[in-house]
This record gives C-alpha cells, sequence and structure tokens, in this order.
C-alpha cells in the first residue's frame, strides 16, 4: 500500500494500532486481558476495595506494558506477555497503575520506529506534542520534554524523514527552557543504588540495540520490514522515559508504573532465544 493512500484508520492516524484477532499473539492477549481483570476485581472485593476500578486498572495496565513491549521489541511476542505478567504482579502487589507515561512512550516509540510502516498524521503530531507538553509541565517532569524533543528530532532525521517534527522538537525544547525560568528542574535525589540499576539497565538496552537481528516483522500498512535503525531509536527513547521516572521520583520511580516491566522484558526476550 502506498504511504500516500492510507486506508481505514490510517487516514486519521499511523500511531494507532488495531489489536488484529486473526493474530494468533493477539488472541491470546484478547483473552489474558478479562481474566486478569476477573482476579483483579477478586483480588480487590476481597480486601475491600472497588472491584471495577481495580478491573478496569488492571485492562490498562496490562494492556500499556504488552503495547510498549511490542513497540521495543517487535519480534518478540513473547517478551510482551512477560511484560504484561510483570505489570500485572506490580499492579496487585505495588499498586503499580500510573500509565500516562507508559503510553507516552507507546506514542513516541512508534512515531520513531513507525511501526504501520506510515509517517505521523497532522492529528498524531499535535496530540502527542500536547502529551508531551501536558505532561512534562502540568505534571512537573520537565526531562519528559527533552525526551519528546528527541524523538520528534529523530523522526525528522532519520530515513524518510518527516521535517515539520524539527518544528515539534524546537517546541519541546522551548516548553523546558521556559520551565527553568521560575525553577529548577525538580529531580530527586539519586541513591547511588538506583544510580548503579539505571545504568545497568542503559547497558543492557544497548546491547539488545547492538545484538539483535535486524527486524524480520513487516509493517502494518506498507510491506516492508521495519528499519533497524528507526526501532532501536524507539527502545532508547523508551529507556529515557523510563529513567526519567526514576530520575524524578527516586526509588518510587521503579514501581510506579509498567514502565519498566517493559524495559527488563526486552533483554531477558533477547536472552532466552539466544540460549534456546
Amino acid at each position: 500500500m502506498p504511504e500516500s493512500q492510507p486506508t481505514g484508520i490510517y487516514r486519521l492516524t499511523s500511531i494507532g494500532r488495531p489489536v488484529d484477532p486473526a493474530h494468533p499473539w493477539n488472541r491470546a492477549l484478547l483473552l489474558v486481558l478479562p481474566l486478569l481483570a476477573v482476579v483483579s476485581g477478586g483480588i480487590a472485593a476481597a480486601t475491600g476495595d472497588n472491584p471495577l476500578a481495580a478491573a478496569l486498572a488492571a485492562l490498562l495496565t496490562g494492556f500499556a506494558a504488552w503495547a510498549l513491549t511490542r513497540e521495543l521489541a517487535p519480534d518478540d511476542d513473547a517478551a510482551a506477555f512477560v511484560a504484561l505478567a510483570l505489570a500485572f504482579i506490580g499492579h496487585v502487589v505495588f499498586a503499580a497503575n500510573a500509565v500516562a507515561a507508559v503510553f507516552l512512550a507507546l506514542f513516541l516509540a512508534r512515531i520513531v520506529n513507525r511501526s504501520t510502516g506510515l509517517p505521523a498524521r497532522p492529528f498524531d503530531t499535535v496530540a502527542v506534542l500536547g502529551l508531551v507538553l501536558w505532561l512534562g509541565l502540568a505534571g512537573a517532569a520537565p526531562l519528559l520534554l527533552l525526551i519528546g524533543g528527541l524523538a520528534f528530532l529523530l523522526d525528522a532525521s532519520l530515513i524518510r524523514p518527516l521535517r515539520r517534527h524539527y518544528v515539534a522538537a524546537a517546541v519541546c525544547l522551548g516548553a523546558f527552557g521556559w520551565s527553568l525560568v521560575d525553577a529548577a528542574p525538580g529531580l530527586a535525589e539519586t541513591d547511588p543504588a538506583d544510580g548503579v540499576l539505571l545504568g545497568v539497565f542503559l547497558l543492557l538496552t544497548l546491547a539488545v540495540a547492538r545484538y539483535r537481528s535486524a527486524p524480520e516483522s513487516r509493517c502494518d500498512a506498507t510491506p516492508e520490514r521495519l528499519d533497524r535503525l528507526r526501532v532501536d531509536a524507539g527502545l532508547v527513547i523508551g529507556y529515557l522515559v523510563a529513567a526519567q521516572s526514576v530520575l524524578q521520583d527516586g526509588t518510587q520511580g521503579w514501581i510506579a508504573s509498567p514502565l519498566w516491566a517493559c524495559i527488563a522484558a526486552v533483554p531477558a526476550g533477547l536472552l532466552f532465544r539466544r540460549i534456546t
């Protein structure tokens, strides 16, 4: 399908990927998510919490973790389910339900890696830029402005660049500068152990980018395979969003959302494939 003639949902958005039940792994997801919602609701009812809220949180948390990991490791369907399982455990044990940053990482990764095969539509640019600005400014997480700017800059620079994203990157960087006018970034004091773990995950992320094979997965809306450099760039963006959570919130940043479940599942999946 030519890029100039998108059809269906892709006439509006290039980053909205429907879950196609024709794919066996997607059918598994559609079975697992309701089951996790029922389990979560049952646990909440037994402990005196709101079962409906717990069930909805489980659905959203599990889906967010699965979807982001599918972008970070497009050829590894199993890794996405590992991330989903870890995210569900975090949801039940630690109430790790903060998914706004997960969806931001998901949308930024899709803009950079172009898993649909199509460049971002105008709606995508405006919507994702708005989400970056909202989380970065209203959410008092200015580092997200830098990460969003980097993602837009990468999309404007890599193969088949979308030049208008230079403007989006400039807006993000300008917003970051504006956020510094009245106050410095409110970063937490990083515990040495947290710094070591961030370094370990950075090395693992870079090792995945270095040693995994070129993507075999094909784009959703076009026949070509995903571009390796773009996929690796999307992986780095995902890591940076996760690292931001620790730099911003300290140790709590490890468990507040499913982000680290996704980042951990990617190298684990690569290692498993290499030893089996």
